[in-house]
């Protein structure tokens, strides 16, 4: 009987992955985003070479700002804290709050990011590139 528990708990975490193994389980996994698409709405694709992940935490002062830039991978940002403010070329600026989680890609037009508030905002940015391509370039100019 335990074992097809088991089995029952198994199959519903292939249709569901963030379900628990069992509620006093010490480790609780909570997929907390999926995309496949850029914020501006482009398929994902990686560039050819040797695969290389990073993780950068960004803290921003208040009236920090990123200058114009692009990137030639695409990343996964989470606010950890505070508010951003993307301010892409020639589009809508867009406004991410702590919690919030976006892709910029690239084919995002080249872009600043700034804190949008007084207090810090911090963050986090994954991505899964090729070894020795820069994540950010920056906007000649």
């Amino acid at each position: 009987m335990k074992n097809l528990f088991i089995a029952f708990v198994f199959a519903l975490m292939l249709i569901n992955p963030s379900i628990s193994i069992a509620a006093e389980s010490p480790v609780d996994v909570q997929e907390v985003f999926v995309g496949s698409e850029t914020m501006d709405g482009d398929a994902l694709k990686y560039p050819k070479g040797k695969a290389e992940i990073r993780l950068q935490r960004v803290e921003l002062s208040e009236g920090g700002i990123v200058p114009l830039h692009s990137h030639p991978i695409p990343l996964l940002g989470n606010v950890e804290q505070g508010t951003i403010v993307v301010k892409r070329q020639g589009m809508e600026d867009l406004t991410y709050t702590a919690g919030d989680t976006f892709i910029v890609g690239p084919k995002t037009p080249k872009h600043t990011m700034g804190n949008a508030k007084t207090d810090n905002a911090i963050v986090w940015f994954a991505a899964i590139g090729a070894k020795d391509v820069p994540i950010l370039i920056p906007a000649e100019g």
